[in-house]
């Protein structure tokens, strides 16, 4: 008889700082369901991986998982898989913390379930060829990746019905295909749908296997999927689909089906994630075009075997942001392996602050919201600082650092103190682009730039024809839900990066509502441009000579800008010169970007003539208050982006714009000097 195996793996992860209450939201609709189906049918074998951070809500909330977990480990229907503890993108992290990450999970799951894990769930599939080595040195015997990896390599994926065995400096790795084919099946189309698939690979030697390991959440969390799933009963409709010719379909776990049949061969897998990923980290022009080709020739099958996309690490460039999270990531790794003092925290405490910094989800962006999300981003930098914290490395006196922090090839300039860091990028406007606040342990730069996504233009066809969304159950790849109005009215897109002490010239004609939008006459050219600079422990002086247009007249100004650290907080001391033989008048608006923790309503506006400006964010007990030495005009407003998630486009508060406007009569050949000072304090409202 024809016979082919099966191998479910489950996947389950939520991201570190994401709100308890959608912890528990999952558990209800998506894992304690899900375990309570598959009790019901103890013949399916299954494997699964659950992220550390998750394995320590169900130890703490739901201890009825646990034993259930334990119960099928002893039974032999289930094999769990290791993987990093807070499951970073291993890619990018340093070797040390991949091994320390996966040791971490790999001793809970011997301590709490007496299971010695000898596979490993690579967070989103991302694989470069350097990690077999990693991967055999910490025990690992195999990985499980997708199918769009083999097929970067020139394999047909239709003919993949096996496992491959790889290596790094002769360390070997075995590597499984995931079948996309049944993640697109499972659970969104009819059973039989599936259940003939698995009668077309069957054989009579009987040792094919097909593998669908994807996300638990899809499995009743995602639009429409928990009434799918379980009031429809999708899920028992399918197990009981597969025990019904289990005379023909044997479900196995990975261990099992590698102890009985060897290999298929050596494979060298290339740097590769699964197809999705390729696309959502290309730019978005590129995305756009790139889902523009594989529309047009999705049906043909050479298409997915030699068309490819971008790569994970592409996020680190189409991102700033992302970058400036992962670079401060592995600059605090840096200080942990190199210090010499004794943690404040011990050491295994402050390594895992670093640990649950690398969770992958805010450091990137495709369906999910992701880097999107300000909660997430706030949770990475409060789990870095506090790390760097522990290490006691702000109890020295102030310093200054300059080094090429973001890895461009030019030297940031980088303030460390007891009560703050001031990270300064002379070559990008001498902007402010990380102020971190100890006592907080909260970066109030953690604000996100308003960029153009391929997507948006799938919103823009949706708002124009809700009724071209389609119908039934589908994928969260191709659902298009809008979670509010209007939403193509904030579909404004930023030329520079929000950061702080960007120094605009702008048009004495510029309205509110333009320069809100980014649509408005930029004078000046340091907006983007190279400023010298001098550092010491006690200012940073940042200095450019560039133009700004008068008319149709270029003026040559000379901009200084003397930066004072404060505790925290710091006064930055502007002087303006004119170097023309003539008297002009400028419009300069210098700029923050402050990341509260939510938008204030009242503060859309414009104040005139003021000579201070104040917000107290009592959810992060903060205060910023900031004073002029001469009255000026504030614009403040809202950086509001609009981004894709599971449950839809929304809206999302990313920071607030404080834009100081002061205009300056400059006599021919003369200055102006112009201080404002901005102090951190506890906040006054509670």
């Amino acid at each position: 008889m024809r016979k082919v195996n099966f191998i479910l793996g489950i996947h389950n992860h939520q991201p570190v700082g994401n709100f308890q209450e959608v912890f528990e939201m999952a558990y209800r609709k998506a894992y304690g369901p899900f375990m309570e189906v598959m009790k019901c049918h103890p013949s399916i074998k299954w494997s699964l991986h659950s992220s550390g951070i998750l394995w320590d809500f169900m130890m703490d909330k739901h201890p009825e998982y646990i034993d259930d977990v334990i119960k099928m480990v002893r039974s032999g229907q289930i094999e769990l898989l290791t993987g990093g503890y807070y499951e970073p993108i291993m890619t990018v992290i340093p070797d040390r913390d991949k091994i320390g990450q996966i040791r971490k999970l790999t001793a809970l799951l011997k301590e709490v379930f007496g299971f010695e894990a000898k596979g490993m769930w690579l967070a989103e599939r991302v694989w470069e060829p350097h990690l077999a080595r990693i991967l055999a040195e910490t025990g690992i015997s195999y990985t499980v990746v997708d199918d769009a990896h083999f097929a970067a390599s020139g394999l047909d994926v239709e003919k993949l019905r096996g496992y491959y065995v790889t290596e790094e400096q002769n360390l070997k790795l075995n590597i499984f295909p995931i079948s996309q084919r049944l993640r697109y099946y499972i659970p969104f189309a009819v059973v039989e749908k599936s259940i003939e698939y698995f009668g077309s690979c069957a054989t009579e030697a009987g040792n094919n296997v097909l593998v669908m390991a994807d996300d638990g959440e899809k499995f009743g969390l995602w639009p429409e999927t928990n009434k799918h799933v379980y009031g429809d009963r999708w899920l028992d409709n399918f197990l009981s689909a597969i025990e019904n010719n289990l005379n023909w379909i044997e479900p196995v776990t990975f261990s099992e089906y590698t102890r009985r049949y060897p290999p298929e061969g050596r494979i060298y897998l290339p740097t590769a994630s699964y197809f999705e990923m390729s696309e959502w980290s290309l730019p978005a022009n590129s995305q756009e075009e790139f889902e523009g080709v594989v529309k047009q020739f999705g049906d043909n099958s050479l298409v997915k075997r030699f068309l490819r996309g971008g790569f994970w690490r592409n996020f680190l460039t189409k991102y700033p942001e992302s970058n400036s999270m992962q670079k401060k990531m592995a600059y605090v790794s840096a200080k942990i392996a190199s210090s010499k003092k004794q943690p404040s925290g011990s050491e295994e405490t402050t390594k895992d602050l670093l640990y649950a910094g690398q969770c992958n989800c805010a450091y990137w962006h495709g369906v999910f919201g992701g880097l999107y999300l300000p909660h997430l981003r706030t949770a990475i930098y409060q789990k870095l600082i506090e790390a760097e914290a522990a290490l006691g490395a702000h109890e020295a006196k102030s310093g200054v650092v300059q080094m090429d922090f973001d890895c461009d090839g030019r030297d940031e300039v980088l303030y460390e103190s007891r009560t703050q860091n001031l990270y300064f990028s002379p070559h990008s406007g001498g902007t402010l682009f990380e102020w971190d606040i100890i006592s907080k342990r909260l970066n109030l730069q953690n604000v996100l730039t308003r960029r153009q996504e391929a997507y948006h233009k799938r919103l823009r066809e949706f708002l124009l024809n809700p009724q071209s969304s389609g119908g039934g159950v589908q994928t969260i790849h191709d659902l298009v839900q809008v979670k509010e109005k209007n939403l193509d009215q904030y579909l404004n897109y930023d030329w520079y990066r929000r950061a702080s002490l960007i120094d605009h010239f702008i048009h004495p004609d510029t309205k509110f509502d333009d320069f809100v939008r980014s649509k408005y006459g930029e004078q000046g050219d340091f907006v983007l441009g190279e400023y010298e600079f001098e550092a010491s422990a006690r200012k940073l002086l940042f200095k450019r000579a560039g133009v700004v247009w008068d008319g149709d007249k270029q003026v040559r100004i000379e901009l200084t800008k003397e930066v004072i650290p404060l505790a925290p907080g710091f006064r930055v001391k502007y002087r303006v010169t004119n170097l023309e033989n003539r008297d002009v008048s400028v419009l300069f608006a210098p700029e923050f970007n402050v990341s509260f923790s939510c938008h204030d309503e009242k503060q859309i506006n414009i104040i005139k003539a003021a000579d201070s400006w104040e917000r107290n964010d009592c959810n992060f007990d903060l205060s910023l208050r900031m004073e002029f030495s001469t009255k000026a005009d504030i614009w403040q407003f809202p950086i509001e982006t609009v981004s894709l998630s599971e449950s839809g486009f929304e809206k999302t508060y990313q920071g607030t714009v404080i834009a100081v406007l002061k205009k300056l009569d400059l006599k021919a050949n003369s200055s102006e000097t112009f201080e404002i000072k901005a102090e951190i304090g506890d906040s006054k409202v509670k």
